[in-house]
């Protein structure tokens, strides 16, 4: 599993965890968005800008 705090949210992701390749996102402990790292979508909830934007910088620096 890996846990990364960037900007008010938490991203989880999971070793081995089911297709497509994934994160969780949360913030104050509630499910935010479940965001499709393949397809850049989300799976689950809805991420904002600001959010999509984390995701994006996440990859690139290969954190996610």
């Amino acid at each position: 599993m890996g846990k990364i705090r960037r900007g008010n949210y938490i991203f989880l992701t999971w070793i081995g965890d089911h297709s497509p390749r994934h994160v969780h996102v949360y913030q104050k402990s509630k499910l935010v968005v479940k965001w499709d790292l393949e397809n850049g979508q989300p799976m689950e909830g809805k991420a904002s800008r600001r959010l999509i934007q984390l995701i994006e910088q996440l990859k690139s620096e290969g954190e996610l």
